[in-house]
């Protein structure tokens, strides 16, 4: 029973506040082309470049929904995102873990991740609480299926607890300084609405992505 291949794909499509992150991104990439359009010395080669970026990052979310999948077999584990595929052999995973998630209605209440020895995690795209009815019940019968595969139970190591901890402390570090960054990013939101109100260019130096910095001096 507990022995069969699954196969974990999207359910359900993007939720609201992704499409409202996509259309803020969409505004932005418009606004600074038309801002590097009407100054001269501008490479035509950087300015698709970066059109080319920043699209990219609008389209990414919606891209991973229609490849992502999470494959559990007799192999192991295999994920695939946007563009990337990764797979585990069984030997190599120490423990399948659900994990609650702290970023509000973007991403689901509760996802899964497969942990090797290393400390090292491998995201389980869809097996979450938004696209399985019984979250728990799957997890479990994706441990009990290892298990069985590769014919030895689940076993706790202090050292590749360790590991594990390590690693989730320096990614909460990293999370911190990236919500640090947004947060300066968005404050400087009002003094760009404000040089736009009064005939400036609306070029405050926090919100530059590229592109020369000068003083905040009326146009």
């Amino acid at each position: 029973m507990y022995a069969e291949r699954r196969e974990y794909r999207k359910r359900k499509g993007l939720p609201r506040a992704w499409w409202v992150f996509i259309l803020a991104q969409f505004l932005l990439v418009a606004l600074r082309l038309d801002d590097i359009g009407k100054q001269p010395g501008w490479p035509l080669w950087l300015m698709a470049g970066g059109a080319l970026a920043l699209l990219s990052m609008c389209i990414w979310p919606a891209v991973r929904l229609s490849n992502g999948r999470t494959r559990v077999g007799p192999g192991g584990v295999t994920t695939r995102g946007a563009l990337i595929r990764r797979h585990r052999d069984w030997l190599a995973i120490y423990d399948i873990r659900m994990h609650p998630n702290r970023a509000g209605a973007m991403v689901p209440k509760h996802s899964t991740r497969a942990y090797g020895t290393d400390g090292r995690r491998l995201p389980l795209f869809f097996v979450d609480d938004r696209h399985c009815d019984d979250l728990l019940e799957e997890v479990a019968a994706i441990r009990a299926a290892g298990a069985a595969w590769r014919g030895t139970p689940w076993t706790t190591l202090p050292e590749a607890e360790e590991r594990i901890r390590r690693r989730a402390l320096r990614r909460e570090s990293r999370d911190w300084a990236f919500v640090c960054m947004m947060y300066s990013y968005l404050l400087t939101v009002p003094l760009f609405c404000w040089r736009i109100s009064h005939g400036q260019d609306g070029r405050p130096l926090l919100l530059l992505l590229w592109g020369r910095c000068r003083s905040c001096s009326p146009a």
